[in-house]
């Protein structure tokens, strides 16, 4: 059997572990697995390189010279049906709907008997839905052999949508690589309280790392810490990390300064393994965007033991975070339900050991080989039904 992947970009270092873990068990199966990347990178990451050394599987980067917002619909398209007539693969697994060239994809495995395992996403809380983008996504989903979920939010709309219960093969595909950045996190702790010091951190500090764009509701994130911090009565033991790039961020330092903050402290992007040496320096992990199909943020900070603070627009809130014992949920639209919720860490500090233990014993069954199993057990029972 042949298994062939259309993923986006190689940068995405989360993928590397599990398309490695699915080559080397497929291949002691006798199954061939070859994954076929559009580009190295998308446009706002053009700054971060790309890790070829976690890539150990067999791959094509089809575009290497664009980042994938560059590539044309049309070459697009005739680069993937290229490679479908090239490979012949039994099974095609397709990471997503939602680009117009995976509709000639879909095509052409229709009319050559190629069974289709997608990745599916989206969840209803999204965005608003309109009636005919609705009708286009029930089509396209009822010419999947096998839907693979990120969460549990995904798993219900892809119901909602039409798709036979049974066709829903897993609901935990999305995760991160726990060891990998487990061991360099608990390599790094030990500098944990001279790095503060070198970087003049308080004691407690809240974290969010990631791109700093519209819907992260960063501003949002900042006006609601520098109220819980004026209002707390420790609230001069606690900082704001905020760790990333974007466009948003000159607008974002103007809202600090007119605040009169002195709390946030920005901290540059950095390469996958560097992240963890941010969390170090951290106590409570912070998600707070209006949307986000999971968001592995809150995933990495249970690898670490974390107590995490998630908006509940975030599939991840539904999936890892119980209130209460891992973190809390809050609404990115409330920013008085949001400085509740601050003010609460802020004024426990001593439970956050237990959170983030009650975390990892939760993200423990998210690990990789827990995900390698379940995609597996897709692409077989796709194949037998066929």
């Amino acid at each position: 059997m042949k298994i062939l992947a259309i993923h986006n970009i190689l940068w995405s270092h989360y993928k590397a572990r599990i398309f490695t873990e699915l080559h080397q068990r497929l291949q002691k199966q006798g199954t061939e697995f070859f994954v076929l990347q559009l580009a190295f990178s998308e446009q706002s990451r053009l700054g971060l390189k790309t890790d070829l050394s976690i890539h150990t599987y067999p791959y094509q980067v089809l575009f290497p010279d664009k980042a994938i917002e560059q590539i044309g619909h049309a070459e697009k398209t005739r680069k993937l049906l290229a490679a479908l007539r090239r490979h012949r693969p039994d099974i095609v697994y397709l990471n997503g709907y939602y680009d117009p060239s995976y509709w000639f994809v879909m095509g052409y495995c229709k009319t050559h008997r190629i069974r289709i395992v997608l990745d599916f996403e989206s969840s209803e809380i999204s965005r608003r839905r309109i009636w005919w983008k609705e009708s286009l996504k029930r089509i396209f989903l009822g010419q999947c052999d096998g839907l693979v979920c990120l969460g549990q939010k995904a798993a219900e709309y892809a119901l909602k949508l039409g798709v036979n219960r049974e066709r829903i093969m897993s609901t935990k595909n999305v995760g991160v690589d726990n060891d990998a950045l487990q061991s360099i996190f608990k390599r790094e702790l030990p500098l944990r309280e001279e790095r503060k010091a070198e970087s003049g951190l308080p004691r407690y500090n809240f974290l969010y790392a990631g791109r700093f764009v519209e819907r992260k509701n960063l501003a949002m994130l900042i006006t609601a810490f520098h109220e819980a911090r004026q209002t707390s009565p420790h609230g001069n033991e606690w900082g704001l990390i905020l760790s990333g790039e974007g466009n948003q961020k000159q607008r974002l330092q103007e809202l600090v300064r007119s605040l009169g903050c002195e709390a946030v402290h920005w901290m540059d992007p950095c390469e996958w393994y560097e992240v963890p040496i941010r969390y170090t320096l951290a106590d409570v992990a912070v998600l707070p965007s209006t949307f986000e199909p999971f968001g592995f943020v809150t995933n990495e900070a249970m690898v670490y033991s974390m107590p995490v603070l998630v908006s509940e627009r975030c599939g991840s809130a539904h999936d890892l975070v119980v209130d209460g014992l891992t973190g809390f949920r809050f609404d990115p639209h409330n920013q008085s339900d949001f400085t509740s919720k601050l003010l609460w860490f802020m004024d426990h500090p001593g439970q956050f050991s237990q959170m983030g233990r009650n975390g990892k014993a939760i993200i423990d069954q998210w690990s990789p080989d827990i995900i390698t199993e379940e995609l597996i057990q897709s692409f077989q029972k796709v194949s037998l039904h066929g």
